[in-house]
């Protein structure tokens, strides 16, 4: 990967051109013009593209039973980086939350220590699960992380807070956040006469390593957007 901060005409290399502004660009395009800023060395590099969120199974050819006790909470989509013409002003890309399902559901994502989520895409009227995950403090917080994986931040940032923000914004499609609540399980402590603060159970953790066995078993990988060490160039293609 390229070391550094972008230079603006990196940047812009990014981008389609408007009358008044720069935005980044989608698909293909975007990804070929990534590999022409960054060496893509393998497959954990490289954002999905729409065509691969199509291949991925649907929630109702994995049946899983236990998928039932995640609640939808709302839609995420990435909004485009941003720069005007002189290269000055620069708007990262992000991952916005919207149309959250209800006031509960917008409480869980913002509030919920502890937590085991579902990504998904609708398309054609098929909902296709593109990933599993956890995380022991709210989603909102999560949400912040991946939303580090901005292209200026790409020797930085982790490698799956790249692949979700810079595949989410390949895209451009709008995913679907469903969410199994474990904050009723969060455990206190005490010691020496004082009490800590509130922990995430491990629940959240078992239920991602049931829901990743559950999917590897019938599918033989796991879904697409959790990243795989040591990933090569075999993928859902194939």
């Amino acid at each position: 990967m390229k070391q550094g901060t972008l230079t603006v005409d990196e940047l812009i290399e990014l981008c389609d051109k408007y009358k008044d502004h720069y935005e980044s660009k989608i698909g293909d395009d975007y990804i070929d013009a990534l590999s022409n800023v960054f060496k893509i060395k393998n497959r954990n590099d490289k954002p999905f593209v729409v065509r691969e969120v199509m291949r991925q199974p649907t929630i109702d050819d994995f049946n899983f039973v236990g998928l039932k006790e995640f609640q939808y909470i709302c839609e995420l989509k990435a909004e485009p980086m941003y720069l005007d013409v002189f290269g000055v002003r620069i708007k990262n890309e992000k991952i916005m939350p919207r149309n959250f399902a209800s006031k509960k559901a917008e409480d869980i994502f913002k509030n919920a220590l502890g937590v085991a989520y579902m990504l998904t895409c609708v398309i054609d009227g098929k909902e296709h699960i593109v990933k599993f995950g956890q995380t022991r403090t709210p989603f909102k917080s999560r949400l912040g992380s991946y939303n580090c994986g901005v292209v200026n931040n790409w020797r930085t940032a982790s490698t799956t807070n790249i692949k979700i923000l810079q595949s989410f914004l390949a895209t451009r499609l709008t995913y679907r956040l469903y969410i199994r609540d474990c904050s009723d399980d969060v455990v206190t402590f005490t010691w020496a006469g004082e009490k800590s603060v509130p922990f995430a159970s491990p629940i959240s953790l078992a239920i991602e390593d049931i829901c990743m066995k559950k999917f590897v078993a019938k599918y033989g990988r796991p879904p697409l957007a959790n990243v795989q060490a040591n990933a090569t160039e075999i993928d859902w293609e194939d």
